[in-house]
């Protein structure tokens, strides 16, 4: 699925999660929906509160800013099998029409923060630039696995959030300095960080919050943007990020690349490993899979194939991990 289409080139983005104080009396804000499920190849994402909040100063009499209070789940089906599920955010802000960078307090900050944003488009992997790892917080990781009986044990991973843009100045009401569209767009993707399928994408979902110039507040609407491998988009800010290095100078932990494939030969064998090469299916053409980002070479010299490690996402054989010839897919 494509990732939004923004207005503006050259945008340098940023978001902001401050606290965020209950709404002011005078203001009402929407209710929250009824708890919303949707699928995904691998289980399915459950928002079960999700609103629009007030950023109100200090004195408690002057609404400064908007964002969003949100709470995601992701419940693992019948054909995940990991032993850590985490979360992965892509971010995007706009304030007055134009994207909003918080990183400016210093250049470090400033320059770590524009590596990581999509040239022309500004996504990001939703983080300060002092972080080295790109999981979001604060979140509780899932999993499931099979137990010493052979029994599967399933555990939700879990979010919060609460995002906001302000007018930056506790004395100033976000109407005054509201001259254009305030919005903030996000993309949230589960992730095996640890287990058989590590780096295998068990899809995202949109959501945040927009307020247009003389129009009303709004939440975008939660949906799936893909059932496995994030966006375009998204993979883009994913390799920035890889490349780049902390506002300290620490190297930052790889976001997991992978791609989505299809079985293009006619019978394709999936191997165990590269050692053993113990078949555990035979793939027919069109089968769906990821392709992870373990990639070596043929361990035999004489051969200019390649192996890649993937996992079916769909077929009689979902669920399955191992290892196929590069020139099976397409």
């Amino acid at each position: 699925m494509r990732g939004w289409t923004l207005p503006e080139p050259r945008w340098e983005w940023e978001w902001t999660h401050a606290s965020v104080a209950e709404p002011a009396p005078e203001r009402e804000t929407p209710a929250a929906p009824a708890v919303a499920t949707v699928k995904t190849w691998a289980g399915s994402f459950t928002v079960d509160r999700y609103t629009l909040q007030d950023v109100l100063s200090d004195d408690i009499d002057r609404v400064i800013g908007h964002g969003a209070d949100i709470g995601i789940a992701f419940t693992p089906g019948k054909f995940a099998d990991a032993e850590r599920i985490e979360f992965l955010q892509l971010a995007r802000s706009v304030k007055n029409g134009l994207p909003h960078n918080k990183y400016t307090a210093n250049d470090k900050e400033r320059r770590t923060a524009e590596s990581r944003m999509v040239p022309g488009d500004g996504a990001h992997i939703d983080r300060f630039p002092r972080n080295p790892a790109p999981w979001y917080e604060p979140a509780t990781p899932g999993a499931r696995r099979q137990d010493a009986n052979g029994q599967w044990q399933t555990t939700d991973a879990t979010m919060h959030d609460q995002p906001n843009l302000s007018s930056g100045d506790d004395g100033t009401a976000a109407d005054t300095v509201h001259t254009g569209l305030w919005s903030q767009q996000f993309e949230t993707a589960a992730v095996v960080t640890a287990g058989t399928q590590k780096g295998t994408y068990y899809g995202s979902v949109r959501w945040g919050w927009t307020w247009p110039h003389r129009g009303p507040l709004a939440l975008v609407k939660f949906e799936v943007v893909s059932a496995g491998v994030p966006s375009p988009t998204f993979l883009a800010a994913a390799r920035l990020w890889n490349a780049s290095k902390t506002s300290g100078d620490v190297p930052s932990e790889a976001v997991p690349i992978a791609e989505s494939r299809k079985v293009t030969a006619k019978a394709a064998r999936l191997w165990d490993n590269l050692a053993t090469r113990k078949t555990i299916a035979t793939l027919p053409k069109g089968t769906p899979l990821q392709r992870l980002d373990v990639r070596p070479r043929s361990p035999v010299p004489s051969q200019s194939w390649f192996w890649t490690k993937v996992t079916v996402t769909g077929g009689a054989h979902a669920g399955r991990t191992g290892w196929l010839w590069l020139t099976d897919l397409s």
